[in-house]
């Protein structure tokens, strides 16, 4: 059986840090190890991890970030793949079983994500990640993606979380670790890297669960946009990634543009018109084709109307 090894990195969890624990010992394929990396918390999170054991190995650091906690766990573990799973989300029983299932069914695949149910509290609501590709023709389902991975995650990060990850360890030791100085973003960073050196496949089965709270990262969409833009520009000065790159330049700058736009929609949304408008013409300055002018006349259009709206109905009320 092959040697698995979970990652799971966690501060302040003491409200969730048990389940996410259980559901990776309860697993259908019990895994090598798993790994807790203590990430300098000041809540209760020892005295729950304490409760398990030998049965996890914990890690205590400083704190410095998730990225640093991922990378420490990786470097004391030993499984020939790794799997990443975040604090506050749960595995299925069988999410290590399936995954494994195809890597030895398609051993040229070094990087394998499955669906995922995300259930937002605040709205009661919930959905599968995945639904949201069903219609991108680069994205196929439980079979090695046809279009070449680095092309089709920079088109979009379609993989979404750390935690339906699992990767072979070959492939880390290809292109290294997360990078410590993204607060955000951090695993796309990655992730693209691994695009350069392996095949990707997308599992089609939702195999966990991810629920929104006040401590997610993500819920700054703002600073995670603005990471995401900072990642894509990065990546285009990787030495290994560059050539690649050039030759799908188009691609690349049209998803560079729809990424500053998306800023520029959420800066106006905080009442940042200026920094709104500016990222919308450095948007349209990323690609220079029809359809992106007409994104840019989208985006732009409707934020300088309601401007303009706002401005005449200000100086009725005066």
């Amino acid at each position: 059986m092959s040697k698995i090894s979970v990652i799971i990195p966690v501060y302040n969890g003491e409200a969730f840090i048990a389940r996410a624990i259980k559901s990776a010992l309860k697993q259908t394929v019990k895994p090598y190890e798993v790994i807790v990396i203590d990430d300098g918390s000041t809540d209760g999170t020892a005295e729950e991890l304490g409760a398990f054991k030998d049965r996890v190995t914990v890690i205590s650091i400083p704190n410095g970030g998730v990225a640093n906690a991922r990378n420490t766990g990786i470097l004391a573990s030993s499984g020939e793949f790794v799997a990443f799973l975040d604090a506050d989300d749960v595995w299925y029983e069988n999410k290590l079983r399936l995954q494994l299932d195809a890597f030895e069914r398609f051993p040229e695949v070094g990087f394998c994500c499955c669906d995922y149910v995300y259930l937002n509290k605040n709205r009661n609501s919930k959905f599968n990640h995945f639904s949201r590709f069903k219609e991108d023709e680069d994205i196929v389902f439980d079979e090695p993606l046809r279009t070449p991975a680095l092309e089709a995650l920079i088109k979009q990060n379609f993989v979404g979380t750390c935690s339906n990850v699992m990767v072979r360890r070959r492939v880390l030791d290809q292109v290294g670790l997360f990078n410590i100085n993204y607060k955000q973003a951090e695993d796309y960073d990655l992730w693209l890297r691994c695009a350069l050196v392996t095949k990707f496949l997308l599992q089609s089965s939702a195999l966990l669960e991810k629920s929104t709270h006040d401590n997610n990262l993500t819920n700054n969409f703002l600073e995670t946009l603005l990471y995401h833009e900072k990642v894509l520009i990065n990546i285009r000065h990787d030495a290994t990634a560059a050539e690649q790159i050039s030759q799908i330049d188009a691609k690349y700058q049209s998803a560079l543009a729809k990424v500053r736009y998306e800023i520029g929609n959420l800066c106006y949304e905080a009442n940042d018109r200026l920094t709104a408008f500016r990222y919308f013409f450095v948007g349209l300055g990323s690609c220079l084709s029809v359809d992106n002018f007409r994104l840019f006349g989208y985006f732009f259009g409707r934020k300088l109307l309601r401007t303009i709206s706002f401005g005449l109905l200000k100086r009725k009320r005066a």
